[in-house]
C-alpha cells in the first residue's frame, strides 16, 4: 500500500473530513462492495445501518421495545456536583419512522420547484441447500430516474392550500408535498415516505424482523431545488414579543438565517448569489462551528507587553500614550457601530442604542482607568508589579516545559488588557460609581478569562499591601468555583502567580512583612481538614513509598517532584509544602516553606492572602468561629475582591441556597467597614443581571460588552473558517436502538476509524493520535454505567461486524476509564494524567466516560474527539462540555447521540444546523430564587447566624449563642444591614422576607430566654452524644435536635423524602 502525504498546513482538516465520511458510510451506507459477493454478509441489513432508513408502516400500528426505554435518566434537574439524578421511568411505546421531509417558507409571483429523492433497499437472492433465504443481503437501487440515481417531481404554486401525493421510486416510496398560504407567500412542507406496509397475519420473530428488513428503505434522501421564487427566513416569534434581552439577540444574530426545518431528519439548504437554490434532507447532519479569538490585536502592539507594562514607573511618559491609543481605538470602534443605528431596522434600532450605550460606558470606564493610573502613584506602582507578576508566572512555566521565550513573547490579550483598564477604578477606589457593579467576562472558552481576572487579583493585592504595610495582610481575594475538581486545578494555576508575588515581596521593602500565600478550602474528600489527618496520609504514604493525596505533588515553581519524606513539613500541629530544590527560589531559603497550603487548620492559624473555594465550603461559616479569619479577624481589614468563576453554573438549587449564603457574607464584609468588589465569568450566561441581581445584589457589566454583530465585539471576533479550522458537530439518531444501546454503533465506528484511515500515512503519529481517545458525555451517573456494559459487549460486537481484524489488535478490547464524582479526587487527577498520554505510550486511554462535570475545567490539548450522549439539559452545558475537545491544533469532532424517546433530543435534531449555526443564541437563563419561601426555609436562618457570629463583637465563640439580645444595638445594626442586603436582591418581595428573618430573631430570643428560665446552656453547635447542653443549629440527621436544622455543606441541596411502604 501506498503512502499518502497529507500537506503540513493541513494536515488535520482534510484527515478529519475523510474520517467523518468513513463513519459516515459505516452508519448510513453504501458498504465496501466486492464484485459478485453480498454486500452484506450474516447480519440484517436494519442491524447493519442505524442511519438513514425509513421504516414500514405496520397496518396494527405494532411499535418496538415498548418497555425497554428507561425513560428519563438524562432529564433530571442537576444537584451541586454537577451531575443528574434519575427520574421515575416513563414506559412509551415507540413506533419507528417511516416518512422524512422538511418545511420552508417561499414567496414571489412565480414559484416552481423541483423535488428529488432516491433510496435503496437490501434484498435476498441466494438460498441455502434447504431452499431457504440465506442472511446475505445485495444493495439494489430503486428508480431511474434521469438524474442517475434520484427521481423528480416538477411542482409549481397552487392557487390555494393543497396537499399533494406522487407515487414514486417504483411504488415503494410515496412524496407528498402541502402547500400552507402564509404571509406573502406559502409554506411549503415536502416530505419523502415508505409506502411498503408489513403484511398481517401470524408471523414468527424471525419472520417479522426479515420482513421488514426486506421493506426498509435505506439511504433516504430528499431534495428541493428551487427553480423559482425566492425562500425566505422560516418564521420566527414577533419582534414585539420579546423582552429587551432577546431584541438584542435578534439583532445580533440577524445574519444567521434559518431556512428550514427538518421532520424526522436534519434539513440543509445551499446559498447561491445570496438566495437559497436547494434545500435537503439529512440523517447524518454537518455543522463547522467557527471558532472565536481574543487576539485581535495588531502583533506589533507593543502596549500589549507585559514587560513593557511592568516598567510603566520608569517609562511613564512613552507608555501612557500607547494605553491612550490603546483605548482610544476601542472607542473609535464603538463611534462606528453609534453610526451604524440609523441603518438598522426600524424595530431593531432601540436595541441597538441599548448595546452601543453599554458599549460607551466601558469606554468611559477605561479612561477613568487610565486616568487614575496616571494620578496615583500607588496605582500605578501596584500596576506595574502586577504585570511583573504575571510575567514571571507565565516566563517561569515555559521554562518548566522546556519552551523558554523572550519577554516580547508575553503579552496580554487586547480584551485582558482592556478588562484591566475597565475594572482598575472601581477596584482601587472604594468611593467608585461602579464598585457595586459585577464585572461579568464573558467569553467563550479557551479565550483566556482566567488571565484576565489572575491579573486583577495581583494588582489587588499588590496594591492593598502598598496602602496598609500593617493591616493589609489577612484574606484580599476570595475566589469561588462550583466544582471541587476545577477548584484543585485552578489552586495549582494560582499558586505560581502567588509564588511570582512572594519573590518580588521579599525583595522589597513597601510590601508589607506577611507572606503573600494562596489557600484551598474545599471539603475533606480533596484535601485534609486538621493537622492529623494530613499527618495521617504523610506517614500513610511514607509508609507505603508513595505520594500523599494532598493536592500537591510538586513544587509550583520550579516543578521539583515532591517525596513525601521530605516535601512536607506535617505534625499534629501545623503543615507546610517544602521544596528542597536548592536551585529554587524558595528552596534555596532556610526552611523551604512554599507559600501556599490546603489543609482547613493551616488556613484558619494563618489566613491565606488569597482563599480559593468551592462554594459548598462557606456553609461551614455558620458552624466554624476559626473561619472569622477570613474576614480579617482582630488584625486585618476584610477580603476586597471577591470572585465567581463559571457563574453559569450557580443556578438551579445550588443557586438559589448560595444567594443567602452570599448575603451574609456580603453583609459581614461591609460591617466590618470594607464595600467588596464582585468579578464573575462565564462562558455561556443569559439573563446575567437578574441572575446577578439575585445572587449579589448587584448591577452587572458584561466585558467585553456585545456589538450590533455576534462575529465582532472589538476584542472578540469569529474567524473565518478559511483562515482557521473550526469544531465540527455532527448528529445522529439511531431510531432502531434504544439508550442503553444506540451508542453501540457510533462508538465503535470511531474506535475503528483512525487504524483504518491513517495507519499507513507519513504523518501517522499526529492522525492516528488526533482522534484516538473518545471523551464520552453523560448527563447522569446512570448513564455513565450504560455505557460501560455497552462498551464491554455491544461495542466489541459491532467492531466486529464492522471490521473482523481491525487494524490495531489492542482496539478489540478499549482501554476505558471513568470521571465522575462517586471517584476521588486523586483517582481523577490520575485519569487526567492518563489522558495526556499519546497514542503508543502507556496507559493512553481509547475512551473516558464521564459526567458533565467536565464540562468545565478540563483543558487537554491532545483530545480531539467526543461523543455526547442525549441532548444535555441546557445549551450553556452543551458550548461547555463540547468545548474541551479541539482547543489546540487539533480541530474538534462532536457526535452528538440523540435519543429516540427524548423530546428535546429530536427537537435538536431536527433543527440541527440552525441551532449550531447560531448556538450562543438559544442559551437559556439561569433561575436563581434565594429568597422564596422554600429557599429561606433551608438557610435563611444560616445566613443570620453567619452574620452574627462574625459581624458582632462578643457573639463568634461556640458558648455565645446564648448571649444573643435582640435589643443590642450591635446585633440590631447587623440585622438591619441583613435585610438592606436581601432587599438589594428582592424588592418585590422584600417585605416577606423582612418578616421572616424578624421570625428568625424572635425564635432565637425565645431560645435564649428558655435555656436561662431551665438553667440550661445554649451554644452554636453541641456534639450529638451531649445532654447537658442546648444547640442553635444540628445537622439534619442529628439525634438531638436544636433549633434550627442547618447545612454542613451545598453539595446536595435538593428536598429528598423518606417513603414507608405501607
Amino acid at each position: 500500500m501506498t503512502t499518502q502525504r497529507v500537506s503540513r498546513e493541513n494536515i488535520f482538516v482534510e484527515p478529519r473530513e475523510r474520517l467523518i465520511n468513513w463513519v459516515r458510510k459505516q452508519l448510513v451506507g453504501p458498504p465496501r462492495s466486492v464484485e459478485g459477493a453480498p454486500d452484506i454478509v450474516g447480519v440484517l441489513p436494519t442491524e447493519r445501518f442505524p442511519l438513514g432508513a425509513l421504516y414500514p408502516i405496520s397496518p396494527a400500528g405494532e411499535g418496538v421495545d415498548p418497555a425497554s426505554d428507561d425513560g428519563s435518566e438524562d432529564d433530571a434537574l442537576p444537584n451541586a456536583t454537577g451531575e443528574t439524578k434519575e427520574e421515575p421511568a416513563m414506559v412509551r411505546r415507540y413506533i419507528p419512522p417511516s416518512s422524512l421531509g422538511f418545511s420552508f417558507f417561499i414567496k414571489g409571483k412565480d414559484i416552481r420547484l423541483q423535488v428529488l429523492c432516491s433510496v435503496v433497499c437490501y434484498e435476498r437472492t441466494e438460498r441455502d441447500s434447504r431452499g431457504r433465504f440465506k442472511n446475505d443481503w445485495t444493495r439494489k437501487r430503486l428508480g431511474e430516474g434521469v438524474h442517475e440515481i434520484e427521481e423528480f417531481i416538477n411542482l409549481s404554486s397552487p392557487l390555494r392550500d393543497l396537499r399533494q401525493r406522487f407515487k414514486r421510486l417504483d411504488g415503494h416510496a410515496r412524496v407528498d408535498v402541502e402547500w400552507r398560504k402564509f404571509s406573502t407567500g406559502w409554506i411549503v412542507t415536502v416530505s419523502l415516505c415508505n409506502a411498503n406496509e408489513i403484511q398481517g397475519g401470524i408471523k414468527t420473530g424471525k419472520e417479522f424482523v426479515e420482513e421488514r428488513a426486506e421493506k426498509t428503505l435505506f439511504e433516504a434522501s430528499l431534495r428541493c431545488v428551487i427553480d423559482a421564487g425566492e425562500v425566505g427566513a422560516y418564521p420566527r416569534v414577533d419582534r414585539s414579543l420579546l423582552d429587551d434581552e432577546e431584541q438584542e439577540i435578534e439583532l445580533q444574530y440577524a445574519h444567521r438565517h434559518v431556512y428550514a426545518i427538518g421532520h424526522g431528519c436534519a434539513a440543509d439548504w445551499e446559498v447561491e448569489t445570496g438566495k437559497v437554490s436547494e434545500i435537503f434532507s439529512d440523517t447524518m447532519p454537518e455543522v463547522e462551528v467557527p471558532q472565536m479569538t481574543a487576539d485581535t490585536g495588531a502583533r506589533g502592539d507593543t502596549i500589549l507587553s507585559l514587560a513593557r507594562l511592568s516598567d510603566i514607573c520608569n517609562e511613564h511618559d512613552s507608555v501612557k500614550p500607547e494605553l491612550t491609543a490603546f483605548a482610544e481605538g476601542y472607542a473609535n470602534w464603538v463611534s462606528e457601530q453609534g453610526r451604524c443605528i440609523s441603518e438598522q431596522l426600524a424595530d431593531d434600532r432601540a436595541a441597538a442604542e441599548r448595546i452601543v450605550k453599554r458599549m460607551s460606558v466601558a469606554v468611559s470606564r477605561m479612561r477613568t482607568g487610565l486616568d487614575l493610573l496616571s494620578k496615583d502613584a500607588q496605582v500605578q506602582l501596584a500596576f506595574s508589579l502586577a504585570n511583573r507578576a504575571m510575567l514571571d508566572q507565565m516566563r517561569q512555566n515555559d521554562r518548566l516545559q522546556g519552551k523558554p521565550h523572550g519577554d516580547d513573547t508575553y503579552r496580554w490579550r487586547p480584551f485582558q488588557l482592556a478588562f484591566l483598564l475597565t475594572t482598575l477604578e472601581s477596584s482601587a477606589n472604594a468611593d467608585s460609581d461602579f464598585r457595586d457593579t459585577v464585572d461579568l467576562i464573558w467569553f467563550p472558552t479557551g479565550g483566556g478569562k482566567t488571565e484576565a481576572y489572575l491579573g486583577l487579583i495581583a494588582l489587588q493585592i499588590a496594591l492593598r499591601r502598598l496602602r496598609y504595610p500593617d493591616t493589609g495582610g489577612g484574606t484580599t481575594v476570595l475566589m469561588r468555583y462550583t466544582l471541587r475538581l476545577l477548584t484543585r486545578d485552578q489552586f495549582i494555576r494560582a499558586t505560581r502567580l502567588i509564588c511570582a508575588l512572594e519573590l518580588i515581596r521579599r525583595e522589597r521593602n513597601d510590601l508589607g512583612k506577611d507572606v503573600i500565600s494562596v489557600g484551598m478550602w474545599v471539603g475533606d474528600a480533596t484535601s485534609p481538614n486538621t493537622f492529623s489527618k494530613a499527618a495521617e496520609l504523610v506517614t500513610s504514604a511514607c509508609t507505603a513509598g508513595d505520594k500523599p493525596a494532598l493536592v500537591m505533588d510538586h513544587c509550583p515553581w520550579c516543578g521539583d517532584a515532591f517525596a513525601a519524606k521530605r516535601n512536607y513539613d506535617s505534625t499534629d500541629q501545623r503543615f507546610h509544602f517544602l521544596c528542597r530544590n536548592s536551585d529554587c527560589s524558595f528552596g534555596a531559603t532556610v526552611t523551604g516553606r512554599l507559600p501556599c497550603n490546603v489543609v482547613d487548620e493551616a488556613l484558619y492559624a494563618e489566613p491565606p492572602t488569597m482563599l480559593v473555594a468551592t462554594v459548598d465550603k462557606f456553609a461551614r461559616l455558620a458552624w466554624d468561629e476559626r473561619a472569622n479569619a477570613f474576614f480579617g479577624g482582630s488584625r486585618h481589614l476584610p477580603p476586597e475582591l471577591i470572585i465567581q468563576d463559571e457563574l453559569h453554573l450557580i443556578a438551579g438549587a445550588l443557586g438559589s441556597v448560595a444567594g443567602l449564603y452570599e448575603a451574609a457574607v456580603d453583609t459581614v464584609v461591609q460591617s466590618r467597614g470594607l464595600y467588596p468588589k464582585y468579578i464573575a465569568s462565564t462562558a455561556t450566561i443569559r439573563m446575567a443581571s437578574q441572575q446577578v441581581r439575585m445572587l449579589y445584589g448587584r448591577d452587572v457589566a458584561v466585558f467585553p460588552p456585545p456589538g450590533l454583530n455576534c462575529d465582532n465585539s472589538f476584542f472578540a471576533r469569529t474567524v473565518p473558517l478559511a483562515q482557521r479550522p473550526g469544531r465540527v458537530y455532527i448528529g445522529y439518531l439511531a431510531p432502531m436502538l434504544n439508550r442503553q444501546m444506540c451508542m453501540a454503533p457510533l462508538a465503535a465506528a470511531l474506535l475503528l476509524a483512525p487504524g483504518a484511515l491513517f495507519a499507513s500515512e507519513q504523518d501517522q503519529q499526529e492522525l492516528l493520535d488526533a482522534w484516538w481517545t473518545q471523551m464520552v458525555y453523560h448527563g447522569s451517573l446512570k448513564g455513565v454505567g450504560n455505557s460501560h456494559t455497552a462498551f464491554a459487549s455491544a461495542v466489541r460486537d459491532f467492531m466486529r461486524l464492522l471490521q473482523p481484524q481491525p487494524r490495531h489488535e489492542n482496539r478489540t478490547t478499549p482501554s476505558i476509564a471513568q470521571l465522575t464524582s462517586l471517584q476521588t479526587a486523586e483517582q481523577n487527577a490520575t485519569i487526567f494524567e492518563r489522558l495526556n498520554r499519546k497514542f503508543g505510550e502507556a496507559g493512553c486511554l481509547d475512551a473516558v466516560l464521564a459526567t458533565n462535570m467536565i464540562s468545565v475545567g478540563l483543558d487537554v490539548g491532545r483530545l480531539g474527539l467526543m461523543i455526547i450522549n442525549g441532548q444535555p439539559l441546557t445549551t450553556a452545558e452543551y458550548i461547555q462540555a463540547s468545548s474541551r475537545v479541539g482547543r489546540s491544533e487539533v480541530p474538534g469532532l462532536v457526535f452528538t447521540n440523540y435519543y429516540r424517546d427524548q423530546a428535546r433530543s429530536l427537537s435538536h435534531y431536527e433543527s440541527f444546523r440552525p441551532y449550531h449555526d447560531a448556538f450562543y443564541r438559544f442559551v437559556e437563563p439561569s433561575s436563581v430564587t434565594p429568597f422564596t419561601y422554600q429557599a429561606r426555609m433551608r438557610a435563611m436562618h444560616a445566613a443570620l447566624v453567619i452574620v452574627i457570629r462574625h459581624a458582632v463583637n462578643g457573639m463568634l465563640g461556640n458558648e455565645n449563642a446564648g448571649d444573643f439580645d435582640s435589643n443590642n444595638p450591635l446585633i440590631t445594626k447587623a440585622i438591619d444591614r441583613l435585610k438592606r442586603r436581601c432587599r438589594q436582591s428582592v424588592s418585590e418581595n422584600s417585605d416577606s422576607v423582612d418578616l421572616h428573618i424578624d421570625a428568625l430573631v424572635a425564635d432565637w430570643q425565645s431560645e435564649v430566654e428558655r435555656c436561662l428560665y431551665s438553667r440550661r446552656k445554649l451554644e452554636y453547635q453541641v456534639s450529638d452524644r451531649d445532654t447537658g447542653r442546648d444547640r442553635l443549629i444540628y445537622n439534619h440527621d442529628d439525634r438531638i435536635r436544636g433549633l434550627w436544622p442547618t447545612l454542613q455543606s451545598l453539595r446536595n441541596v435538593e428536598n429528598s423524602a423518606l417513603l414507608k411502604a405501607l
